[in-house]
Parts: C-alpha cells; sequence; structure tokens
C-alpha cells in the first residue's frame, strides 16, 4: 500500500504564521506538523510515502521531514483541490491501494484499521464525534457503513466530521478523474466517494475515539501543542544551572536553562537559553530561542524567537521565528505588527 500526504496549502487559517512558510512544516510539541503526519503513516506499516506540494512549498516540507526517511515530493503546479492533488500523484500510486492523509491532520490514534478495513469495501473514511459538526464535512453513517458526506450543513445530520484520512482501491482514481470543478473551482476528492457510491460501491467508516486536530486555526495548534506535550517522556540533554525542572519536560542538546522553575510538560529545543524564566505547563521553545526573565503557560514559541523581559505573563500566545517580544520602551510600547497579526493589550 501506497501512503499519500497532501500538502501543497499554504493555510490562510495560521496567517500570520504561514505567511513565509507552509503551514505544516509549522511546529507542534517541537516536530512539524508534516513530521507528525510521516510518522502515522510509518507507524501504520507504509515505507512507500509520497507528499503532494507546492512549487514553492517544496523546500519548506524537504527541511521539515529531515530524518524521516525516504520520501517522494510530488509537485501540485496548480492549488486546484484535493481531488487535483491526488490525480497529481496517480504515476507514484501506481495503481496500488493507498492510504490518504490530508497533512494538517494529527491523530492520537493509530491509522491501522483504516487498512483492515479496505479489504471488505471500495474505500474508508476516517471519521471523529466533534461537538460542533457544522464547521466540517459531515458524514451520515449507518452499521459502519458510510451513507453520504454534506460540507458544513446548517444543520447536521450527524456529530461525525470527516478528518482527513481515506484509504481506496485504485479505482476510485476514475471517479475522481470524472469530478467537475465545485462551487470553489476545485476538484474536491470527498466528491468522489458520493459518486462511487452511487454507482454501487461501498465505502466504510471507521470512528476515530482519541485526539484529532485539522490544526487549521491559532486555537487549534495550541490544543494540539499541549496536548502532543503531554505525552512527552522526560530528558534533559542540554545544560540546567539553578533550576528547578519538574514533571515531563525535554531539554535538547545545547539547551541551557539558568535561574528558572521548569514546570512540564515542556520541550525546549537544541541550543535555545532559557534564563531567570517561569515556564509552563504546555510550553514548547524553539530551537534557538531565548527567554528571558518571563512567565510563559500553555504557549508555543518558535525558533530564534526572542521573548525578553515582558512586563506580562504570556498565555496560549503563539510566537513566530525570529519575534521580539519585549517590554515597552520609556515613550510607551512600540509594535511593528504585519498583516493578519493579533495583539491583546
Amino acid at each position: 500500500m501506497k501512503g499519500l500526504i497532501l500538502a501543497a496549502g499554504r493555510g490562510s487559517r495560521l496567517l500570520p504564521l504561514s505567511a513565509t512558510r507552509a503551514k505544516h512544516a509549522v511546529p507542534v510539541a517541537g516536530q512539524p506538523i508534516i513530521a507528525h503526519a510521516v510518522q502515522s503513516l510509518r507507524d501504520a506499516g507504509i515505507s512507500d510515502i509520497g507528499i503532494v506540494c507546492s512549487p514553492s512549498s517544496e523546500t519548506d516540507l524537504r527541511d521539515a521531514t529531515q530524518g524521516s526517511g525516504h520520501l517522494t515530493f510530488i509537485r501540485q503546479r496548480e492549488a486546484l483541490g484535493t481531488g487535483h492533488a491526488v490525480l497529481s500523484a496517480r504515476a507514484f500510486l501506481e495503481n496500488q491501494p493507498t492510504l490518504l492523509y490530508l497533512g494538517d491532520n494529527l491523530f492520537q490514534d493509530r491509522l491501522t484499521p483504516m487498512i483492515s478495513t479496505l479489504r471488505d469495501a471500495d474505500a474508508v473514511i476516517g471519521v471523529k464525534q466533534v461537538p460542533n459538526p457544522q464547521a466540517y464535512g459531515v458524514a451520515i453513517v449507518k452499521n459502519g457503513r458510510l451513507l453520504r458526506l454534506v460540507e458544513k450543513p446548517r444543520k447536521p445530520e450527524s456529530n461525525l466530521a470527516a478528518c482527513g484520512v481515506f484509504s481506496f482501491g485504485p479505482a476510485l482514481l476514475e471517479y475522481v478523474q470524472d469530478l467537475l470543478p465545485s462551487d470553489r473551482g476545485e476538484i474536491e476528492f470527498p466528491q468522489a466517494l458520493s459518486a462511487l457510491m452511487a454507482a454501487g460501491g461501498q465505502v466504510r467508516a471507521v470512528e476515530f475515539s482519541g485526539f484529532w486536530s485539522d490544526a487549521g486555526t491559532p486555537d487549534d495548534l495550541l490544543s494540539a501543542n499541549s496536548f502532543f506535550l503531554s505525552r512527552l517522556q522526560g530528558r534533559i540533554e542540554g545544560r540546567v544551572d539553578r533550576s528547578v525542572v519538574t514533571g515531563p519536560v525535554v531539554i535538547e542538546a545545547g539547551a541551557a536553562v539558568e535561574d528558572s522553575v521548569i514546570t512540564g510538560p515542556v520541550w525546549i529545543g537544541p541550543h535555545a537559553l532559557v534564563r531567570g524564566a517561569t515556564i509552563g505547563p504546555g510550553v514548547s521553545i524553539g530551537a534557538h530561542a531565548r527567554v528571558d526573565s518571563a512567565r510563559v503557560h500553555a504557549s508555543l514559541i518558535d525558533d530564534f524567537a526572542r521573548v525578553l523581559h515582558p512586563t506580562l505573563p504570556i498565555h496560549r500566545s503563539l510566537i513566530g521565528r525570529h519575534a521580539l517580544v519585549t517590554a515597552p520602551s520609556d515613550t510607551g510600547l512600540q509594535m511593528v505588527i504585519g498583516d493578519r497579526s493579533v495583539m491583546r493589550m
């Protein structure tokens, strides 16, 4: 079986974090989202994995998956939808069964049921109970069989969201090939499932019970960061001086913690410096970042960011690469706020 990850989108809902890199390269608990996706497929026993990228995102994704083993990168030249992305990978799929993973999703559960269930079906869709199904594509399921999919209905018939993972036999590609553009002007892969069912094919549903997020918004990203941090096994390879470290804390090689209190779960990346700070729980600090005299809780601080002597605690915040957060000057607040940024004062 082949594994295929779709990762060509830029991720407008994650702006400004995604303004300068692919959203799939944004870290969650110290690991890029795309690396989590690759690991999910590896854990399901799939070794031959393709990643559909855009010309502008390929470099980011290659960098973000270093150390993830052999991967095949496939360019989607135009952003024409998930169905078009799958067809872009047709030569890679080589007429084999496929486990398809929309690359911004994050799962606690293993994906192996998506493979075993395909033995008795033409295709399989992963679903998850959610409190707000109107925000998702909703799956109507009976006795484990998908009856229909409805995109973001005002009055959902079900609380099962389609959660971004599918498996299918090679015949489904013919239905994808025949799809017409949707109202958004895109070829939508889920519509191929509807066409398959209309022709008498069987689509089974696998319901996941563990944590799932599509990491599409800053709040989603922070929730995912907290969840994956909670699964850390403590490990200290960096330097800790005159500090108190409790709970599951990872301090990577080259990092230094001085005169600080660290309450896990916390991940501190390689060559980061934390000094005179109170950190955690639920905080990740990226490589080469610096946090000095700050109180930080439930936040994500990315690579090379600097948090220097802020006057207020930092809570549930995303601080991007090379960003600076510091105290006001004597003349008051000074701000350089980019497009689509958020600041609460």
